[in-house]
C-alpha cells in the first residue's frame, strides 16, 4: 500500500492538526509512501512549506480522480456530509484530532463557568449548551468509518459516542538532544507556545504569574484572537518587564533552548497536546494541567508536573526555583519518554499494520 490521501481544512498551518498532517506526511514519504493532500479552503501560515510536505496538493473536488485512485484516505477534519458518498468506505478513516465530532460547542466545556464536559453527545442537552450556534455533529454519517486517535482519552470518547472501530496511532517525534543551560542567572524562564485562544489557557497562566514572587521571565509564542486581551492582562498585572510576546513563530526550535520549563495551562481537555511532546523531545520539562490526553506522555514528578485541573501552578514554579537540580533530571526523563515511547519507527510500524488491515 503506497498511495495515501489526506483531506484537511486548510492548506497552511493553523494549529496542531495541520502541523501533524505536515510532519506525518514528510515521515511517510521518507518511508516510501506517496502522500497527497486535498483541502477544503485556503488559509493558514507557511503554505509553501506545508505544500512541500505532500506529493501533490489541491483544493478538494468531488470530481478529483484521486478520491478513487488511492490506497487509503484519512479525513483530518470533518467535511460536509454530502461529500462522504464520494469516499470509499472500505479505505477511509476519520482521524479525531478535536472534540467537534461529539461536542456541538467544539470546546467540550460549558459556556458558563467553562466546566469541562465528560458526557456523550445528547441532542437536547448539547443543543442547549451550544445556544443553537452550531449544527449537530454528524455522528451517524461518520460512525461508518474506522476512527484513528492519538490518545486513549480520545478513544474512550469516541467509543462512548458509538464508534465501534477505533485505533490508536501513536504520535511520533524526532528528539533533539542538546546541552541545556538551565536557569542562567537564577531566573526561571517559562515558555508558552500555542494558539492564543481561550481553550489554551494563556490567560490562566498570566493570572497565576501575577502572584508569583520569584525571579522569572515568560515568553508567549503564538498568534490568535485573544492576544489583545492577554496584552491587557499583562499591563493590568504589571508584568510588562517579565512577559514577552513573539507572535507566530515559524521555527519554534529556537525557543526550546532558551527556556527552562514549558507551561501548558490548558483550559479544555487537550485531545493529545503535541506541543507538550515537542517540548520533551527538546529536553524541556512540561508543567501542565492534568486534562485530556496529556497523560500519554506526562508522568507527574518524573518528566514534568501534572497539576490538578485549574490547580496552583505557582507551587510547581517555586519548587523548581528552589530546587534547580531537578531540571536536568526531568529533562533527561523527558527525552527518554520521547525517544522510547514516541519514535518514528514505532509510528511507521503501526501505520503499516493499519494499512495492511484495510487491503
Amino acid at each position: 500500500m503506497k498511495n495515501i490521501l489526506y483531506i484537511g481544512k486548510y492548506n497552511g498551518i493553523i494549529g496542531g492538526i495541520e502541523r501533524y498532517m505536515q510532519k506525518s506526511a514528510e515521515l511517510l514519504r521518507q518511508n516510501g509512501f506517496a502522500v497527497h493532500c486535498r483541502y477544503i479552503e485556503s488559509g493558514g501560515q507557511e503554505q509553501e512549506a506545508f505544500a512541500a510536505a505532500f506529493t501533490s496538493i489541491a483544493q478538494f473536488s468531488v470530481d478529483d480522480q484521486i478520491l478513487q485512485n488511492n490506497d487509503m484516505i484519512i479525513l483530518h477534519n470533518i467535511i460536509d456530509v454530502k461529500y462522504l458518498e464520494f469516499l470509499p468506505v472500505n479505505k477511509t478513516f476519520f482521524f479525531a484530532h478535536d472534540h467537534n465530532i461529539y461536542c456541538q460547542r467544539h470546546h467540550y466545556y460549558t459556556p458558563l463557568g467553562r466546566i469541562n464536559c465528560h458526557r456523550a453527545y445528547n441532542k437536547f442537552i448539547c443543543q442547549l449548551c451550544s445556544l443553537g450556534r452550531n449544527p449537530a455533529p454528524p455522528l451517524k454519517e461518520y460512525r461508518k468509518f474506522p476512527a484513528l486517535v492519538l490518545s486513549d482519552f480520545m478513544a474512550e470518547n469516541l467509543r462512548k459516542n458509538g464508534f465501534e472501530k477505533v485505533c490508536k496511532l501513536p504520535a511520533f517525534i524526532k528528539t533533539a538532544a542538546a546541552e541545556h543551560d538551565f536557569m542562567p542567572g537564577g531566573v526561571l524562564r517559562i515558555l508558552f507556545l500555542g494558539q492564543l485562544i481561550r481553550g489554551k489557557g494563556a490567560d490562566i497562566m498570566l493570572k497565576t504569574l501575577a502572584k508569583l514572587d520569584i525571579p522569572f521571565t515568560c515568553t508567549i509564542a503564538g498568534a490568535g484572537k485573544d492576544r489583545p486581551m492577554l496584552e491587557t492582562l499583562v499591563e493590568k498585572f504589571k508584568l510588562c518587564d517579565k512577559v514577552h510576546f513573539t507572535g507566530f513563530v515559524s521555527e519554534p526550535e529556537k525557543l526550546w533552548a532558551n527556556c527552562d520549563i514549558f507551561c501548558f495551562p490548558i483550559r479544555w481537555q487537550e485531545p493529545f497536546g503535541l506541543v507538550g511532546l515537542e517540548a520533551m523531545a527538546h529536553g524541556v520539562p512540561v508543567v501542565a494541567f492534568d486534562l485530556g490526553g496529556v497523560k500519554e506522555y506526562l508522568a507527574d514528578i518524573k518528566n514534568g508536573f501534572a497539576v490538578p485541573e485549574l490547580g496552583d501552578m505557582n507551587i510547581v514554579f517555586r519548587l523548581i526555583y528552589e530546587h534547580p537540580e531537578l531540571l536536568p533530571k526531568l529533562s533527561k526523563a523527558a527525552l527518554d519518554t520521547a525517544q522510547n515511547k514516541f519514535s518514528e519507527a514505532g509510528f511507521i510500524a503501526k501505520f503499516k499494520e493499519i494499512c495492511g488491515g484495510r487491503q
